[in-house]
């Protein structure tokens, strides 16, 4: 993949004001926020779902996440949360995180030999990951007991947190984004990328054309097809498809509607193509999928 193709090319570049108390930014806010948009930033984050359900892109993944359900984000790896709920909605907590420097682990492994173990997050950082199960659970409650916390405090939580997600089995451990990020471009096409999300997202259920999407945005088909390249590394189909997927997977997990149904309704028109796909991404049927997600949400 070339440079120009990597899935940060057009997220926003966020700025992250650092905490003048603690090495370690904490850090809430609701939905929707000027920070809920396709963005990156150099600091790794820890980030915990506190309400509502939707998908979640990171870099070129699209995964349905509840409430519970905890991510480990990498420096400059390209990230947005989108809540699947009605117009005009407010949701007062949605988002519980903290960020930290990108050096801060290799230098606390480099002084500290018991931390040493740490230096492992960076990997599985790079491509994301999502925490399930007890460790989502437990990262959770670690992460949330730093709030209205300072200094030694504040810090003592943290390595209680990186603890509870160094110790997580692989099987409470899915890597998202199969590119990892690298050094983001600068980007003019922010909020391009993010009305073209947006759109998708709207018009799951239709027979999505790229046509119809550049001719929302105002550009001509190559243009459009070149942007969401860029933006998550894939192509407009290949995107479409993760996150109509994306899309079931959230219904399968939250709503008890049958899978004929949920196929329609993310834009499907052939049932056992909308199985053959789900299978292909998921590795199982949308049933096994339905079984296994309720049960670990038990």
């Amino acid at each position: 993949m070339s440079s120009s193709e990597h899935p940060a090319a057009d997220a926003v570049r966020e700025h992250i004001l650092p905490d003048a108390d603690s090495a370690i930014r904490w850090f809430e806010h609701g939905y929707p926020h000027p920070l809920v948009r396709w963005h990156h930033h150099p600091e790794l984050e820890i980030h915990l779902i506190r309400s509502s359900t939707g998908t979640a892109l990171v870099g070129d993944a699209a995964v349905a996440f509840a409430p519970g359900d905890l991510f480990l984000i990498g420096g400059n790896l390209p990230h947005n949360w989108v809540s699947a709920v009605a117009p005009g909605s407010v949701i007062e907590r949605r988002d519980a995180l903290v960020q930290f420097a990108p050096g801060l682990l290799e230098r606390m492994a480099g002084d500290v030999v018991d931390l040493s173990a740490t230096t492992r997050l960076l990997e599985r950082s790079l491509h994301g990951t999502m925490y399930l199960g007890d460790a989502a659970r437990f990262g959770g409650e670690a992460l949330l007991a730093m709030r209205g916390t300072t200094g030694l405090a504040r810090f003592s939580r943290f390595l209680h947190l990186l603890s509870v997600l160094l110790e997580a089995s692989p099987e409470e451990q899915l890597s998202l984004s199969s590119a990892p990020a690298g050094a983001p471009l600068p980007s003019g096409e922010s909020e391009l990328i993010a009305e073209a999300f947006a759109y998708v997202q709207e018009h799951l259920h239709d027979p999505l054309r790229l046509s119809d999407v550049a001719e929302h945005l105002g550009l001509s088909t190559s243009s459009t097809s070149r942007l969401f390249t860029r933006a998550t590394g894939l192509g407009f189909a290949q995107t479409v498809t993760r996150l109509r997927l994306s899309e079931a997977r959230r219904l399968l997990r939250t709503t008890d509607l049958k899978v004929a149904e949920i196929c329609w309704r993310v834009g499907y028109t052939s049932l056992s193509n909308f199985n053959r796909q789900f299978r292909q991404e998921v590795g199982g049927s949308p049933r096994e999928y339905r079984r296994l997600a309720v049960s670990a949400d038990r």
